[in-house]
């Protein structure tokens, strides 16, 4: 059983200066292991895809920060072994450094020297010409995403977003081995967690509170609309939470409710304010979890 949750640890939209720059290729930067694994944090590894719909030769293009470069296509610099000249349309292609173990379970596509700082350090993708076609900067506080040993979830890897930002692997959605067989808090070679939820989480919209400062009093009735994108709606699990601090904090209002669309909820139990939202979370049988969060809304009451 899965759960999930649409907390992003950290997002970098692109375009922006502090995160992503330039977002216009179809050969991108996917996921970074900037912190190695468990098993040894020297085990870092890149991935790129092709979103395009054609396949990309890499001759000539080359992935660099610092002072490493690692051509794409051919042996040389930093690259110390190529096994892919060409990138399929749609298809993933891992980097791994100094050797073939950094993901025990999937075989590299270009073995490479040189260290990523748990600092940050730029990224840049070029293609033949030259031209920088995808590159990651790093915050003032370093990378944007991911985590080293100290983290909440440790050592999981930076996760391109579908919007073009950066994400922390959620330590759910999880794809390859380190060299001692433990599961890796990354992707490789798969789709990005944040990738997966955006298409198979469930879609939960807030219908009623609906607009800044709806006053509520006495019995009201709260709405909601929710699909499964991947299942029957009929099936999904409703839970309601409460912030009486305009969203800073959250209490279980119910929970367990069936997707009927509506609530009755008796408000004269709760103490009378103008900071109140709604969160609606609709949950799926596999764990996916989606959100609604409803405008600001004053309720009327009576209650201590």
């Amino acid at each position: 059983m899965r759960t999930v949750t649409w907390s992003i640890l950290c997002a970098c939209i692109g375009f922006l200066i502090g995160g992503v720059a330039c977002f216009g290729s179809e050969l991108i930067i996917s996921e970074i292991a900037w912190a190695g694994s468990a098993a040894s944090s020297a085990d870092e590894w890149i991935e790129l895809q092709n979103q395009g719909e054609d396949s990309v030769a890499l001759a000539g293009w080359t992935l660099s920060y610092g002072d490493v470069l690692i051509p794409l296509g051919e042996i040389g610099e930093d690259a110390l072994d190529v096994r892919v000249s060409t990138l399929e349309a749609g298809a993933f292609f891992i980097l791994e450094r100094t050797d073939d173990t950094s993901i025990s379970d999937i075989v590299a596509d270009v073995i490479y020297r040189g260290t990523l700082s748990n600092s940050g350090v730029r990224i840049e993708l070029r293609d033949p010409e030259g031209n920088i076609v995808d590159s990651v900067e790093v915050t003032e506080s370093g990378w944007c995403a991911g985590s080293a040993s100290d983290g909440d979830l440790p050592y999981c890897t930076m996760e391109r977003t579908s919007d073009g930002g950066w994400a922390s692997n959620n330590g759910i959605i999880r794809n390859g081995l380190d060299v001692e067989g433990n599961p890796l808090n990354g992707t490789p070679g798969q789709p990005n967690s944040a990738q997966v939820l955006a298409q198979w989480a469930p879609l939960i919209e807030c219908t009623f509170p609906s607009d800044v400062g709806d006053i509520l009093s006495g019995m009201e009735t709260v709405t909601w609309e929710a699909s499964d994108p991947n299942g029957e709606d009929s099936a999904l699990s409703i839970a309601i939470l409460l912030s009486d601090n305009d969203g800073e904090d959250w209490t279980l209002l119910i929970e367990n409710l069936a997707n009927t669309g509506s609530f009755s909820w008796d408000t004269s139990m709760v103490p009378s304010g103008t900071d109140y939202r709604l969160l609606f979370r609709a949950a799926d049988s596999e764990g996916y979890v989606g959100e609604s969060i409803s405008p600001s809304f004053e309720i009327l009451g009576s209650g201590g």
